[in-house]
């Protein structure tokens, strides 16, 4: 990658929308100099996927919570599991495997603390493989999806 690819993918994270037309007048590069590069920065999955960031409360989930779950055991048969149960659940939008005192960062969403209670019975509780769980509900979302720097500092 070099500075017209990092321009082009820093125009991508700030408006996806953006025309080929007008992502190549932003950086001063032909609209099929342009066209090329986007199209070898999807084939080489440095753009890994596109699509349109919804915010749930619009969509009937008023409620995020990011819960911070401990398996039993941290054993990756037993991770790999669970992680193939759990992105089965729908109200589950994005899940991190970490390192620390806690195995997996989850981010849940529910349309109301019943709703989550009952989450939390079918999915966590009833699983043997979940030690415990903390629950942070959040308060406010202050900064979603920001474009990678295009350089490392």
């Amino acid at each position: 990658m070099d500075n017209i690819d990092l321009k082009i993918l820093h125009q991508l994270q700030t408006d996806a929308r953006a025309s080929i037309a007008e992502i190549a007048a932003q950086i001063g590069l032909s609209e099929p100099a342009c066209y090329r590069r986007v199209r070898e920065l999807r084939k080489s999955g440095v753009i890994e996927k596109e699509m349109a960031i919804i915010k749930p409360k619009n969509m009937g989930w008023p409620l995020s919570m990011m819960l911070l779950v401990e398996l039993e055991r941290d054993h990756s048969t037993i991770v790999n599991a669970f992680l193939s149960r759990i992105n089965k659940q729908p109200e589950i939008i994005d899940s991190w495997f970490v390192t620390g005192d806690y195995d997996l960062v989850l981010q849940v969403i529910a349309a109301d603390m019943e709703a989550f209670d009952q989450f939390t019975q079918q999915v966590l509780h009833k699983d043997n493989s979940v030690k415990n769980f903390k629950t942070l509900v959040v308060m406010r979302h202050s900064k979603a999806h920001g474009p990678i720097p295009p350089d490392k500092k």
